[in-house]
């Protein structure tokens, strides 16, 4: 048992340093291309809900008295339009902050992975994206409609750790495959060999939380824009750290 112990614990020292002298001054990149794509999907949000916002005060429907004015039968179709038009560009929103992923975050496990940059390769993590995605948004959607509301955050934490856990290892996996099956070989590897992630998973989260604590606890001018690098500087070690530990792990 000792024995195992010792080579288990061996074995994850050899990730962490195979991983650490992989880094190289790409990262600064991989940190820049990071924040561009947090920045951009942010804006792209408030956009939308401002819009949104505009929209739901111009519907003539701000007191009893105008649904009065304009009656039941106008009033639901404004309702239903405005319904409709949130869920249509709730859809667009989500394409376009999967689109700005797949360039950017593609870029980024490129050079994580030290995969060669190419038009082809963008467009096909665009199409892996489409679905992956796709596929935890509906989920995520299904829990909202399904669950009752007082459980609905519980769900999403999990989902939100399982989709954490799958995809590092699907977009290592990827760089190399670059097509849709890499998403079943992810799955596999992920959970016949979960007793390898586990403890390293464990530990990446624990010291995100750590480092959150801390750099929240500090206040003083621009500390939010250095509590922003040091999370990104962390986020983009992690990756190399997680792409690292699937590679091997893989090889095992």
């Amino acid at each position: 048992m000792k024995n195992k112990k010792a080579d288990f614990l061996e074995w994850n020292t050899n990730v962490l340093v195979s991983s650490v002298k992989k880094i190289g001054l790409e990262i600064i990149l991989v940190i820049i291309l990071d924040a561009l794509f947090y920045f951009l999907s942010g804006y792209f949000i408030l956009f939308w809900l401002q819009r949104i916002k505009e929209k739901g005060y111009s519907i003539p429907l701000q007191s009893p008295s105008d649904l009065a004015a304009i009656g039941y039968d106008k009033a639901y179709q404004l309702l239903s339009q405005f319904y409709y038009l949130i869920i249509f560009s709730a859809i667009l929103l989500m394409v376009a902050i999967i689109f700005t992923a797949s360039i950017l975050k593609g870029i980024i496990w490129a050079k994580t992975t030290k995969t060669r940059i190419s038009l082809a390769l963008i467009s096909r993590f665009l199409g892996l994206n489409l679905a992956w995605m796709g596929f935890w948004l509906l989920l995520v959607s299904a829990i909202f409609w399904l669950v009752e509301p007082a459980a609905v955050q519980v769900f999403v934490v999990i989902i939100a750790i399982l989709a954490l856990y799958l995809t590092n290892t699907l977009y290592t996996i990827f760089m190399k495959r670059r097509n849709l099956k890499s998403i079943i070989e992810a799955v596999k590897l992920n959970f016949a060999k979960i007793h390898l992630f586990l403890l390293p998973y464990a530990a990446m989260l624990s010291l995100l939380y750590a480092i959150s604590r801390i750099t929240n606890s500090a206040k003083y001018r621009y500390s939010e824009v250095f509590q922003a690098l040091i999370l990104l500087a962390y986020i983009a070690f992690a990756r190399y750290y997680a792409s690292t530990l699937a590679e091997e792990a893989q090889r095992l």
